[in-house]
This record gives structure tokens, C-alpha cells and sequence, in this order.
């Protein structure tokens, strides 16, 4: 039965479970106090109020926020909310008993009464709990809980008769959970199944590992799977328990243990052929308490800054990218070895691996190394899909007079080889051969503590009008091959795809994209479908095999449709995206409406209180030259055509201000005004020498002909008058005399 395993007395913790779902769900009572109803539907009603229905978008850990959403609740519903935090973290087996107690204590004394610390509800054979959740459950707690009070709503609204029903019979329990919305794939839905159907239901906290022992035993395909309801995975997995207890009689069967769980985790056997098997069961990943703010917690940002040319947006970009790089001395080993083996591809990774262990190993033992599995975790690959890889450069990278590897086209460097016994080794003099993996495997020996140079968690990408999805996000592109210097066409990663596998793979940090000159590409030929998954609410989640948890994902161009070697791609929560946009290119209300109604916007204008521009070159005051400029162009063009502080703010004597007019300005004027110098010289206009002069030109000195037609007998011209006649009263001309 799946209420057993030979480990460990699971009876105290489904004895409670029990009690709560009679208690507490079926009746309206309470687990910490007895002689009162807290269970009730006024008070779940007040926590879809203060909580569901307020989110609270701050960057502080979840019991911190929570805290401040509950605080005018009333004692009633801040003890409920210690009571479902309970319930939530009951199954965990990640999260240690004291951890346990002392989060749902916390929450219990807002209401101002002393939590009771003893009691059967706090023994730690209960709250042992009974697998990994992982740490998407840890991080999606606020989700999680949001579900919890919705199921406790639509419980509380059925006479209580009916409750009891749902809770007798698995096709009630089934039709009842599966009429209640949720956001995204939620985790306790499984384990309130276990709670309920202990004999029925797996104790599996989601449904990749469902898909995985179905498909070692052949019960389904992964295809077949894909849509099935959580009705068909438990049926399914009730007649394979059937099946195994059939063929191990008097045995405690548990799928996670020998003898079951060979047949879905099994010690790949490499000594046939490169094919993807199951794969190997990745360590369980380590718990990030809830009380424990991180600045991965904190909501995605999307910030576009627009304005003129010259007001510091790029400026303000290069400042922004300090938050994200890690000083030699600051940055972590995991976010270290992240950004280290990003910069290597999979032969020097797999070398450093092989020369690490310093012995001959087998593929899976390869694998299992902890810098290869770093490797498939920065490119988005599921471990199964790395062995086909490893078997592939393994074989290439053979001497051809190898004899126990029989495939025909062989690539250098040739530092590998495979003995009779079916294990690889690197051969001697490898580091001579191939000088990439040499300083790969010198600088992981190293580790971080001799780290030298800083480590960036961003990646900058300035787009233009031929810019395309293939360029940002995947295509095909002509890649040179260094051993041989041959030009291959490759399927080829682009920033933004490399960046969202970098912060998928690092979910304790920060990452950021910044885009520059966002407004000069075509956003939906550049993002295609995927503009979608850049909103805040539809950032991916997903576990150690790949599978989505949370928010939305698509497969990209030349991932496999079937079983798929890649996770599908998803903007993960823990990267941030900036954009800045001359408005002088293109205006905000010109700018695709589908990123409008994506990004936040902060429009970065020209300042005249700066130290750099209130102040004086020989009598001309920066920042009064700069807005008199600005006030006629709003005037004759608009405020998107003004210009920006940093064109005069480094400007030293008046030498440096007639370049920046002649180079800078006045060019900038030309494309303003399509080169219209009348509006130039109107804009340029001042009491001084002029920058732009006015000349006559009459017909009868240039033609000696009648003249015919419409050819006016005199027109002007305009030209630039020589920077060296434009004296100080020139600039300051041309804002003093309007201001008198």
C-alpha cells in the first residue's frame, strides 16, 4: 500500500492528517485550539480579502509579507492562516521539524495568544513529512496558499453532509478538486490526495515523477501523457502497484526504493550504444526557508526608459548593471561555476570532469559529475538527454586509430579514448592538444577563491531594424568549427535564450537582460510568441526534470516534439529586463502596443540643476543655453525632439562648447529638421554671430538667360558660419535677449 514504507512509521503523520480533514475540514474546528471554530468560511472569506485579493508585490519573504497582509485581520483568521501554513508544510520532507514548528508559531502569535508547543499536531514523527517538494514549492508558497483557501472555500460553501461525502469517495474527491480554479500546476493538490487516499493515491508531490516510473515500467509513452488528468496517473499507478505486490508477496513496496525503483532509475548500462535512457535521479534540492528574504524572491522587473538623445538612459544602464555582477571576493561558488562553465562548451567540460575524477569512468559516472550536471542545468537540458551528448563528443574527439570506438568521422583534438572495458579516459598530453579544456580545468581547480576578474549576471544587446528572432532568441547561423577551421551552419542560442538558461539554472540570484535602443527593431518580428511570457505573472517555473510548475512555456524551433531533450522555454522569475528608447527615433505612442502593455516606463528628461550644467563658461550658463534650445524645439517639432544635459555637461572652456555645437548639435538639428536650415537657423537663433547665416542668391548673377516658368527671381540660402567666429555672446545671445 502507498501509506508504507520500510524506512519509517508514516502512521503518526496520516493519523493527523486524518484528523485534520475530519476537524477541520469536514467540521469547522481548529488544530491548536480546540474549543473554538476557526475553519469556518467568514474566515476564509477574510483571507481571500486580505490576502488572495491583495497581493503584496514587494521584494521581502513570504511570512514578512503575509504579516503585513494579515495585520487587520483579526485573531481568528491570522490562527487559520498559522493552522493552513500547517497544512502546507506537512508532506515537505525537506524541511525539518523545528523549521516547521517555528514558522507556523510565528504566524500564530500575530494574533497576540501563545502558541501551544506541545500537542500531537507538533510531534516530530508528524511533521517528519514524507518526500522532497523541491524548492518551487518553497518559493510559489503565497501561490500554494492561495489554493489552500480556495479549496477551503468551496468546501465550506457544501452542507457539511456533503463534505463528508467528498472525502468518502475517491470519484467525489476527484469531480470536487477538479471544479476548483488554481493558478498553475499546483503541488498540493497531490499531496491532498495522499492525505485523503492514502491507499490510492502515490505519495507524489507532482506529476513528473508519475510520468517517469510509467514510462520506465511501459505502462505509457511520455506522448501519451502529456494531457492526462490526475485521475488517469493515479489510476494507472494504482494497477502497477497492484501488479508489483502481485510478483513481490509479504513486501513493503515503495517506488522510490529497491526493488521498484530500478526500473525507472536505473545504472545506465553504456557499453552498447549512445541512446537516452531514464535518468538519473538528481539529489533533492536543498530547502530555502520562507523566513529567509532573497533578492531572487523579489517580483520581475520590466523597465523601459525613454526620452531624448543625451539624457543618461545608457548611462543610467551601465550604473544598473553594478547590482548585477559579483566582485571576485563577493560572488558565490554555484553562481562562480554558473558563469565560469558558461564561457566552455561541452568538450572542455567533459574533459575537466574526466580529469577530475583522474581515473577511466562510464558515461553515467561522467553524468553524474557535478560540473556536467552543472553544464545541462545552465543549457536548459533534462539529464537524460546529456548522455546522448557526452556519448556523441566522446566518440568524435577519439584518435582514429582507436579500435574500440566504431563510428567513421573523427575530429581533433583527439584526447579521448574508451578501453575494452568500456570506460573513457583522457589521454596523455591532452592539455598540449587542446588549450581550451587545459585552462578550463585549471581555472575549476582553482575554484573561486582564486578568482581575479568579476563576475557579470547580465548580458547587453543593442537591437536595429534588421534585428530578428533568430539573432535574440534562436536560428540558424554560420559557426566556425577551431579544430579544423571549417564553417558549419548550427542551430545557435541567442542572448536572450542564453540569459533565461543562465538565471534558470542560478535561481538564487539575480540576472538581467538590458536591451538598448529597444524602439529600433520589430518587437513582434524579434519576440514573437514569446512576448507573452515576458509579463510578470507568466514567468516559468520548473522542476529538476524539466516539467513546468508554474506560469507558461513554449518549445522553440528545433526542439524535439516528442520527448522532448530540452525543458520547454520559459522567461524564468528571477530575471530582469530594461530597455531604454530615444523617443527622438520613435515615439512612446508609436511603440508596439503588445511591450506597451508589458513594460513600466520612466521617461528620463533633460536636467538643469545639475552641478555639471548650472554653471558658466565665460558668461554662458549651460543650463539656460540648453532649455532655450529645448523650449524652441518643443515649440517647433515636440518635447520627444528636445535634447539631453549630456551633450554640454563635460564641456570645460568655450573651445570644448563650439565642438560640441559644430559635431554634435548641429548634426543633431540636421536629422531634426530633415535638413530644413531655415528651422535650424530659427532654433539656432541669437543676438551674437550667427551659427547659421542667411545669403542671398539672385537669378540674374547665376543665369544669363530669360528667366521661365515659376523660378522665383530670388531665393535664400543658409549656411554654418565657421565655429571659429562663435564667441561667448553667441551662445549666451541666444537666450539672454528673449529673457530681457
Amino acid at each position: 500500500m502507498a501509506r508504507e514504507i520500510a524506512d519509517r512509521d508514516l502512521s503518526p503523520l496520516l493519523d493527523a492528517a486524518g484528523r485534520w480533514i475530519d476537524n477541520c475540514l469536514v467540521d469547522d474546528g481548529s488544530l491548536f485550539a480546540p474549543d473554538r471554530s476557526l475553519w469556518t468560511l467568514a474566515n476564509a472569506d477574510t483571507l481571500q480579502r486580505d490576502f488572495v485579493d491583495r497581493p503584496d508585490a514587494g521584494g521581502d519573504d513570504f511570512v514578512t509579507k503575509l504579516h503585513r497582509q494579515l495585520a487587520g485581520t483579526g485573531a481568528q483568521a491570522q490562527q487559520l492562516a498559522a493552522e493552513l501554513l500547517w497544512v502546507l508544510l506537512l508532506f515537505p520532507s525537506n524541511i525539518g521539524a523545528k523549521v516547521k514548528r517555528e514558522h507556523v508559531e510565528r504566524v500564530w502569535n500575530w494574533s497576540g495568544e501563545t502558541f501551544p508547543t506541545a500537542g500531537p499536531w507538533l510531534d516530530p514523527q508528524v511533521l517528519q513529512g514524507v518526500g522532497s517538494a523541491g524548492t518551487a514549492y518553497s518559493h510559489l508558497r503565497w501561490k500554494e496558499l492561495a489554493y489552500l483557501i480556495a479549496l477551503l472555500r468551496s468546501l465550506k460553501v457544501l452542507p457539511e453532509g456533503q463534505r463528508r461525502a467528498v472525502f468518502g469517495d475517491y470519484d467525489r474527491f476527484i469531480d470536487w478538486i477538479d471544479s476548483v480554479p488554481r493558478d498553475g500546476d499546483r503541488q498540493f493538490r497531490h499531496m491532498l490526495r495522499w492525505f485523503a487516499f492514502p491507499d490510492r493515491v502515490e505519495r507524489m508531490s507532482s506529476n513528473s515523477d508519475r510520468r517517469r516510473v510509467l514510462e520506465g515500467y511501459a505502462v505509457a509513452s511520455r506522448r501519451e501523457m502529456r494531457d492526462w488528468t490526475d485521475r488517469q496517473f493515479d489510476e494507472s499507478l494504482f494497477a502497477l502497484r497492484q501488479a508489483q505486490e502481485a510478483a513481490h508477496p509479504g513486501r513493503l513496496l515503495d517506488f522510490y526504493k529497491p526493488p521498484l525503483v530500478a526500473r525507472w532509475q536505473p545504472e545506465d548500462d553504456d557499453s552498447v550504444s549512445p541512446v537516452p535512457g531514464p535518468a538519473v535521479r538528481e539529489a533533492e534540492p536543498s530547502f530555502v526557508p520562507v523566513s529567509l528574504p532573497t533578492a531572487a524572491d523579489a517580483p520581475p522587473v520590466n523597465l523601459i526608459l525613454y526620452g531624448p538623445p543625451g539624457t543618461g538612459k545608457t548611462h543610467w544602464l551601465r550604473q544598473k548593471m553594478a547590482e548585477y555582477t559579483d566582485a571576485p571576493n563577493q560572488v558565490d561558488p554555484e553562481t562562480w561555476l554558473h558563469e565560469v562553465l558558461s564561457a566552455y562548451g561541452w568538450r572542455a567540460v567533459i574533459v575537466a570532469a574526466l580529469a577530475d575524477l583522474n581515473r577511466p569512468a562510464r558515461v553515467p559516472e561522467i553524468r553524474a559529475h557535478r560540473w556536467v550536471q552543472a553544464k545541462a542545468k545552465q543549457r536548459g537540458r533534462t539529464p537524460a538527454s546529456v548522455q546522448a551528448t557526452l556519448w556523441g563528443y566522446l566518440q568524435d574527439h577519439t584518435p582514429p586509430a582507436s579500435t574500440t570506438v566504431n563510428i567513421a568521422v573523427r575530429r581533433p583534438p583527439f584526447i579521448f579514448d574508451k578501453r575494452e572495458a568500456g570506460d573513457w579516459q583522457v589521454l596523455p598530453g591532452w592539455q598540449e592538444q587542446d588549450d581550451e579544456s587545459g585552462a578550463l580545468w585549471q581555472t575549476l581547480k582553482a575554484g573561486p577563491s582564486a578568482a581575479s576578474e568579476a563576475i557579470p549576471r547580465y548580458k547587453m544587446v543593442t537591437f536595429h531594424p534588421s534585428f530578428t528572432y533568430e539573432d535574440f532568441v534562436r536560428g540558424i547561423r554560420p559557426v566556425r568549427i577551431a579544430e579544423d577551421g571549417r564553417t558549419e551552419f548550427r542551430l545557435v542560442d541567442g542572448k536572450f535564450k542564453q540569459i533565461c538558461d543562465e538565471a534558470h539554472a542560478n535561481p538564487g540570484r539575480r540576472y538581467a537582460l538590458f536591451i538598448d535602443e529597444i524602439n529600433r527593431a520589430n518587437i513582434a518580428k524579434v519576440l514573437g510568441e514569446l512576448i507573452t511570457l515576458i509579463e510578470v505573472d507568466k514567468r516559468a517555473v520548473f522542476d529538476g526534470e524539466g516539467h513546468l510548475l508554474d506560469g507558461m512555456a513554449v518549445h522553440l524551433p528545433g526542439d524535439e516534439e516528442a520527448d522532448t531533450a530540452e525543458r520547454p522555454f520559459g522567461v524564468p522569475r528571477n530575471l530582469d529586463i530594461y530597455g531604454t528608447m530615444n523617443t527622438a527615433d520613435r515615439s512612446i505612442a508609436l511603440l508596439d502596443v503588445a511591450l506597451r502593455r508589458r513594460f513600466r516606463f520612466e521617461e528620463h528628461e533633460p536636467l538643469y540643476d545639475l552641478p555639471e550644467i548650472d554653471r558658466e563658461i565665460e558668461g554662458v550658463h549651460l543650463g539656460r543655453l540648453l532649455r532655450r534650445l529645448n523650449d524652441r524645439l518643443e515649440y517647433l517639432l515636440d518635447r520627444d525632439h528636445r535634447i539631453g544635459h549630456a551633450y554640454v555637461m563635460h564641456a570645460q572652456g568655450l573651445a570644448d562648447l563650439r565642438a560640441i555645437f559644430e559635431r554634435q548639435i548641429v548634426p543633431l538639428l540636421q536629422e531634426y529638421f530633415f535638413d530644413d536650415f531655415s528651422r535650424i537657423a530659427l532654433v539656432l537663433l541669437t543676438s551674437g554671430t550667427p551659427f547659421v547665416a542667411e545669403q542671398a542668391m539672385d537669378f540674374n548673377s547665376l543665369f544669363s538667360g530669360p528667366r521661365t516658368g515659376d523660378v522665383p527671381l530670388q531665393r535664400s540660402r543658409f549656411v554654418v558660419t565657421p565655429s571659429s567666429e562663435w564667441a561667448a555672446q553667441s551662445f549666451w545671445g541666444l537666450y539672454a535677449a528673449a529673457e530681457a
